[in-house]
This record gives C-alpha cells, structure tokens and sequence, in this order.
C-alpha cells in the first residue's frame, strides 16, 4: 500500500472513531515508563477506538510497547516516511511509530457494550460451598460467606458437628505458602475476636490442588486440605454438544 493512500485510510478512521490494525515496517522510539528503542522491523500495530496503542511482534502474546487509552494520536510525514506520534498527558508517556511501509491495513467501527462474566471464581467456589456443605463433610455447617476481618474477607464461615468455628479458604488454582498463610491470620483473628482457643478454630483450604510445602506448614498448623474444584457454569453446554468423537 502507497503511503499516501494509508494516511487518508487512517486520517478517515481515526476521525470516525474506528477500531485500526495494520502490518507496517517500522521504528519504535519509546519515553515515558523508561526509554526504549526498537530498530527496523515488521510489527502488528492496533489502535482502538479509544485511542489506545498496541504494538506486536510476530511472536508472543503480550504487545512490545503501548500506549494507554486517551493517548493523542497524530500521523505526520518525515523524511522516512511517515510518523505516527502518541502523546498521553497523564502517564508522561511519549511514543513515535517510524513508518517506512505499510501493508494490509483494516479498520472498523466496532460495538461493545458487554463485561467479561468470570466462570469459577473463588467466589462462585464459596456460593457453592455454602449452598452444598456437604462438600467440605456431612457435619459442616456454613454460617455466613466473606466474613470480614481486620485481614480481608473469609471465604466461607461456619462450624463442625462438635461447635467448632471452621474457616475456608477458597483457591481456584494450585494453593500455595501464601494461601496457608492467609488462612493462619483468619484462624488467629476469629480466635481473638470471639475469646475462644485456637483449638476451636478449624482452619480449612478448599482447592483444586496444593503445592507439597504448603500442605506441609498446613498440617504443621493443624489446618486441613479438601480438594475442591471450581464450578463450571457452562458445563451444561459441554455435556449436551456433540463432539467430533461422536460421529
């Protein structure tokens, strides 16, 4: 693609306010967080509607260097080229794209209004805690969920069939020192707060899995370890959908 013929495509989107990628061989050159330089190169270039600046390798998922939403966006012309220069006033960040040439350039109005839902959250873990208990034992009863204390919130909050308060905690990925950790400072606080020993504070972490060390300081701390997985919500959908092995 002409230069030319680029920057009235991009002037034309940019004033209407279009979602843009385009394939260019450029210069980057980066002030701002720190000061970066990327030589000549071919790179994956989007900028969205709300200005911000995305600027991608042939390899890997996260971008090279961005530039944050609310950024200014200016294409000008240079001795190379073209210039596409970037400016946000709140992060002090500057940043100059060195076109020297462009190829498959898109751009699109693009409408979204809906908000990532979260399926099988540490959340969503405690809510089924508290609606089936009988994950955790038959003998658990769940008295309240997030129960606040000085040190954050207590996934689930109940008791065992001999009245002794049970703390969970709630991880939805492999439970680590810090989960056993966190757990300890619930179970320390609980006892203090309601002037009971320790002993009657049972300390529990609900998880998919833990790391050997943190099952190790969880026993030394007389804590105990219940394999739980995260719900799946749209599990529903698998288990009625045909799958290529059925045919």
């Amino acid at each position: 693609m002409e230069l030319i013929e680029f920057k009235q495509k991009f002037s034309k989107a940019v004033n209407s306010n279009q979602t843009i990628s385009f394939f260019c061989l450029c210069e980057i050159i980066y002030d701002g967080r720190a000061k970066a330089n990327l030589e000549l190169g071919e790179r994956l270039i989007v900028i969205k509607s709300d200005n911000t600046i995305l600027i991608h390798q042939p390899t890997g998922s996260n971008p090279i260097n961005y530039m944050k939403a609310d950024s200014s966006v200016k294409l000008l012309e240079a001795d190379t080229g073209l210039v596409l220069k970037s400016y946000n006033s709140k992060q002090k960040d500057y940043l100059d794209i060195i076109i020297h040439k462009v190829c498959g350039f898109q751009s699109k109005k693009l409408e979204d209004g809906k908000k990532l839902v979260l399926t099988g959250s540490e959340k969503d873990m405690s809510d089924m805690i508290r609606n089936e208990p009988w994950l955790i034992s038959e003998q658990f009863q769940p008295l309240s969920r997030e129960e606040h204390t000085k040190y954050g919130f207590i996934d689930v909050f109940g008791h065992d069939a001999n009245g002794n308060f049970v703390i969970i905690e709630c991880k939805r990925y492999t439970a680590g020192l810090d989960a056993v950790q966190q757990l300890r400072r619930y179970v320390e606080k609980m006892s203090s707060l309601k002037g009971i020993p320790k002993d009657n504070v049972k300390g529990l972490i609900a998880a998919p899995d833990i790391a050997k060390n943190a099952l190790v300081m969880l026993e030394d701390f007389g804590f105990e370890y219940k394999q739980i997985n995260p719900p799946k919500r749209l599990e529903k959908y698998n288990s009625k959908q045909k799958s290529v092995f059925d045919y």
